[in-house]
């Protein structure tokens, strides 16, 4: 009788467990995750409304995007455009596609702060001005930067899902921010730099008397202009190995001892007349790390040797530079050098693209205007999870091919 009582008194213990159990569970549910849930629910419909007003907005011709420079660009303010706030008219004269858009660095420009279409941040160096204080959910962060990650010294490893794009040199990055772009002088197309550019062919079969003449009266063999001395790369070491194999290498700059001031028309046009080669060497081996060096050469009458981790194909005509990593030893390009220098009919062949292509100035923030243009884009909102890995992981090297 007692073992009877003791066990029905236990079922009702445990029922009224299951039933506390239960209303518990529904009060935590109610409280925490459906308003946790609600919460993703109206970021949802808060990405979809807002790619509909961009939709309405862009049939209705009223579509401005505000783009805010949160940053300096190291200490440019500016970020070397023309002015603080820039409109649909500075777009118009970039030719740019799309032109309603307003670029500006100051925050205050339009109110409240979560207006701002795209929020973009220099991300080479650390910041210098708290992060801001409210966002919207639609509104696009973008983490700009031209350094290599070598010389990248904002901690990027605390802006886990917090940027939704990259504009970067890097040809993976959302918006392409580099120097200059190879157009196709027939169709007008940008041809580079491009993952698989279309190339067209040249190189053999390109003669040009009148060039010839006027490259045979170059006197010396190669200039490097550069201040950042004692790069990861070790270019200067291996200016140094090409100066002891019997190349004539001026280098001008801090880390030389001549000097040729920026902007001077001497120094443009001594590489034009004076020497054979440019050496356009960089200070990472980085993929797709190709700088202003590079394009120097490109515009003058002379022959880029260049020294990177990018595949210069992607980047500039095959037959319209030196690769120094297509060699094994500093001997074996020294030697090809010098037989160029000696042969002015085959160092001419080198500029054989010139009749194909042109170089043309590239406007990053026309492509992020017409980026944020898109409607897909902007409906579909993107975070960079690990933005650290993507930027650093399994992208430069400290160990070139060549041998010096």
């Amino acid at each position: 009788m007692g073992s009877t009582m003791y066990r029905k008194h236990l079922l009702s213990l445990i029922a009224a467990l299951v039933t506390f159990y239960l209303f518990l569970h529904l009060i935590v549910y109610d409280q925490c995750l459906k308003a946790s849930i609600n919460s993703y629910q109206l970021l949802s419909e808060s990405n979809q409304a807002r790619a509909r007003q961009l939709e309405e907005e862009s049939l209705q011709g009223t579509s401005t995007r505000y783009i805010l420079l949160y940053t300096t660009f190291f200490a440019e303010e500016h970020w070397g455009l023309p002015d603080g706030t820039l409109g649909p008219d500075y777009f118009a004269a970039t030719h740019c596609p799309s032109t309603d858009c307003v670029l500006t660095n100051d925050p205050d420009l339009i109110r409240p702060f979560t207006s701002y279409d795209a929020v973009v941040f220099h991300v080479a160096s650390p910041w210098d001005r708290p992060l801001p204080a409210l966002r919207h959910p639609a509104q696009v962060y973008v983490a700009a930067l031209m350094e290599s990650p070598a010389h990248t010294k904002h901690k990027l490893s605390l802006d886990n899902n917090y940027f939704n794009w990259t504009m970067t040199y890097r040809l993976d990055s959302d918006v392409l921010f580099n120097y200059l772009n190879i157009v196709d002088l027939e169709s007008g197309e940008v041809i580079a730099p491009a993952v698989r550019p279309s190339w067209r062919n040249g190189y053999y079969e390109f003669a040009n008397d009148s060039l010839t003449e006027i490259v045979s009266g170059k006197r010396k063999m190669a200039a490097q202009f550069v201040s950042h001395c004692g790069a990861l790369s070790g270019r200067d070491r291996l200016v140094e190995r090409m100066q002891q194999a019997g190349l004539e290498v001026d280098v001008y700059g801090a880390c030389g001892t001549l000097k040729c001031k920026r902007g001077n028309p001497e120094c443009n046009r001594m590489l034009d007349t004076l020497y054979w080669f440019y050496l356009s060497f960089e200070n990472s081996l980085c993929v797709d790390y190709v700088t202003e060096k590079l394009y120097n050469a490109l515009e003058h009458n002379i022959v880029p040797v260049v020294f990177g981790g990018a595949d210069y194909n992607r980047f500039m005509p095959p037959g319209s530079y030196i690769n120094v990593q297509d060699y094994a030893t500093v001997e074996e390009l020294s030697t090809y050098l010098l037989y160029l220098r000696d042969n002015p009919h085959e160092y001419v062949k080198y500029f054989w693209w010139k009749q194909h292509y042109a170089l043309e100035r590239t406007q990053p923030f026309c492509d992020l205007c017409k980026k944020l243009h898109t409607v897909g884009t902007r409906e579909k909102i993107q975070y960079y999870r690990d933005i650290k890995a993507w930027w650093y992981d399994d992208v430069c090297t400290a160990k070139p091919k060549i041998e010096f």
